[in-house]
């Protein structure tokens, strides 16, 4: 293993904003991939930046080499408090940040049931309950957009994705995106310089 190789990507990360980011590399790097991603993230008031770090292998060179990222400006889109086909979306979309959807879409966990025991399975009435009202929402074409927005919110990063649907026109709506590439030998642009291009951008096209 290239200890030095690994050293010298986690100071590139660290002179684009991102600090302490050798052991993931080495976690990463020590599974001998031809490639690989690292996604970290930034909240902002109104939304996060997500940036996606691509490496390389080089084989000739013996080592991994940081080839782009794409920075990802996520908005968020506040709900106007409203009832859509009997749905309360303000109590919809508190019921939805109070479940642990990690948690609701691990389906590896085993533990006794008891079915006499209503407390044991409160949480999956519930969440239940606010699937029911996400597909009612869907039955019109408002409601679907907004059902759509809270699917990406709240479930964006479970990997069981079979109930989220077609989220990529309300993507467009929602975010902007920029490739950087990174050249050897000369500097990156960082992680500050990347939301503030994104930014003018999204301001651009409010515009």
């Amino acid at each position: 293993m290239n200890i030095q190789n690994i050293s010298a990507l986690a100071e590139q990360l660290k002179t684009i904003g991102f600090d302490n980011m050798g052991y993931p590399l080495l976690k990463r790097i020590c599974l001998v991939p031809e490639d690989f991603v690292i996604t970290e993230k930034q909240l902002k008031d109104d939304g996060q930046i997500v940036f996606n770090f691509h490496f390389e292998r080089n084989i000739k060179l013996k080592g991994y080499f940081l080839v782009y990222y794409d920075a990802i400006l996520q908005k968020e889109m506040p709900l106007t408090p409203q009832v859509i086909n009997g749905v309360a979306l303000g109590e919809l979309e508190e019921g939805m940040k109070a479940v642990d959807w990690k948690t609701a879409f691990d389906f590896n966990t085993k533990k006794p049931f008891n079915p006499d025991d209503k407390l044991f399975y409160e949480k999956e009435q519930n969440i239940e309950q606010l699937i029911k009202s996400l597909s009612e929402l869907e039955l019109t074409e408002e409601g679907k957009q907004i059902a759509i927005l809270l699917k990406q919110k709240y479930w964006s990063e479970i990997p069981y994705n079979e109930l989220m649907g077609n989220i990529s026109s309300l993507k467009s709506k929602v975010e902007l995106s920029q490739r950087f590439y990174y050249a050897d030998g000369q500097s990156c642009i960082s992680a500050d310089e990347a939301y503030r291009f994104l930014q003018n951008k999204w301001l651009e096209k409010q515009m």
